[in-house]
C-alpha cells in the first residue's frame, strides 16, 4: 500500500539540534534542515521525514528594465502616482524613468517615448 503522503498532517516538527532530530544530525550532519512526525488520516501510524538541503545556488538577479515615459505638464495624478511608485524625473530629457513592469501594470505603456542614454 503506497501512502500519500500530501494526506498526512504534520504532526511536529524538529529543527536539528531538538531531541527527536539528534540521531537523524548525527546522520545527515549539515545538511539536515529538519525532522517532521507526520500521521496518517486516522491519526494511528506516525511517519518520519527528514528534510535535506541538497544544493546552494546563488541567485542571479535579472536587471530591471527601465523605461522613459513623457505625460503631459498639466496631468499632475498621474505625475503623483509615477512619483508614488519610485519613478525618477529626467529634467535634462523631460521624461519619468520607471521599471517597465511597473509601467505596465499602472496601464501607462502608451506614454512611452525612446531612451536617450
Amino acid at each position: 500500500m503506497k501512502t500519500l503522503f500530501s494526506r498526512l498532517r504534520v504532526a511536529r516538527t524538529y529543527s536539528p539540534d531538538q531531541n527527536g532530530a539528534k540521531r537523524f544530525a548525527l546522520r545527515y550532519g549539515d545538511q539536515l534542515v529538519c525532522v517532521r512526525h507526520r500521521l496518517n488520516e486516522t491519526g494511528t501510524i506516525r511517519h518520519t521525514t527528514v528534510e535535506l538541503l541538497i544544493e546552494s545556488t546563488p541567485i542571479a538577479s535579472r536587471t530591471r528594465s527601465l523605461i522613459a515615459l513623457r505625460i503631459p505638464p498639466t496631468d499632475r495624478e498621474t505625475r503623483a502616482l509615477l512619483m508614488a511608485c519610485g519613478a525618477t524625473w529626467q529634467s535634462r530629457h523631460s521624461y519619468w524613468l520607471l521599471p517597465q513592469l511597473v509601467a505596465k501594470n499602472l496601464r501607462l505603456l502608451r506614454l512611452r517615448v525612446p531612451l536617450v542614454r
